[in-house]
């Protein structure tokens, strides 16, 4: 039995669809059910596999898709960004009033948010002293804060990347280009599919460093493009939304491939491979699998 174990309010659909396409037995918990006296709602403590949603509750099982610790890892989003700017792979960022207050100087616009943030609320595009002050101010009352470059992006990407892998690729598309945030959640942005032969190889293998830089077993990597094609890392999401029939049955078949074959991450070949040297091999045979 595979359990998937969701936060109440969080990848309810995802779940329910995924846990529909998989091959083997599995079945959706939500948190705050985990002992439920109706035994479909409980959890099930002779699950052999547990796939936590963005869920870190304890629950007993040995055998663990994205500990507790991985999760709240790539949530602190101020800390998991301090790790992405150390290895370049976000856009420039700052952590201290100074160091942001100087590159408002040169002219930058910059983007403001709090250490903890979902959803695309609580966002600050600033150009001043004066409204980056009240920016963080504003951030404060949340908790910690950090200060980005504005990048001026053409393209935003979401790649679901499981054990090192690519599962799949969707493009954001906006309904307002010029806005800051492209975000389902606000209203400004829907997901479209890419087909493997689109994929944007150095979006998707940004994605993967970055992930490399997490202790989760997957995830969803937001990747920003800007009209250079240079591609920057916003943020990893340890419970990315599957909306698309396409995204559900990939992730199904990803779930399952790992249930069977380990969860361990396949690195990739250091030669040329196109899509196949990042796709997973539960998505096509034809993937290359080692460095061998």
């Amino acid at each position: 039995m595979i359990t998937l174990l969701r936060r109440r309010k969080l990848g309810r659909t995802s779940c329910r669809e995924i846990s529909r396409n998989m091959v083997n037995p599995s079945h959706v918990v939500r948190n705050d059910r985990i002992n439920s006296r109706r035994e479909r709602f409980r959890y099930n403590p002779n699950t052999q596999m547990l796939i936590r949603w963005g869920c870190t509750s304890q629950v007993p099982c040995n055998n663990v898709m994205n500990t507790s610790n991985a999760i709240q890892q790539v949530n602190n989003k101020l800390l998991f960004r301090e790790t992405l700017n150390d290895a370049e792979l976000c856009p420039p960022t700052y952590f201290e009033s100074e160091s942001a207050h100087d590159a408002v100087d040169q002219g930058k616009t910059l983007v403001v948010r709090p250490g903890h943030h979902a959803q695309g609320r609580n966002l600050y595009s600033v150009n001043t002293h004066a409204e980056l002050d009240n920016a963080i101010m504003r951030c404060n009352r949340i908790g910690a804060w950090y200060a980005s470059d504005l990048i001026d992006k053409v393209e935003e990407y979401r790649v679901f990347v499981g054990s090192g892998r690519v599962v799949w690729v969707a493009r954001k598309v906006p309904r307002n280009p010029e806005a800051v945030a492209w975000n389902n959640a606000t209203g400004n942005g829907v997901f479209e599919n890419v087909r493997w032969g689109d994929w944007n190889l150095k979006v998707v293998r940004i994605a993967i460093e970055g992930y490399n830089l997490s202790d989760l077993h997957f995830g969803g990597v937001d990747v920003i493009v800007d009209r250079d094609n240079n591609a920057y890392i916003v943020e990893i999401n340890s419970a990315p939304s599957q909306t698309s029939p396409y995204r559900q049955q990939c992730c199904a078949k990803y779930f399952d491939y790992s249930f069977e074959n380990g969860k361990e991450r396949i690195s990739l070949i250091n030669e040329r491979g196109g899509w196949r040297k990042f796709i997973h091999p539960a998505l096509n045979e034809e993937a290359y699998e080692t460095n061998n």
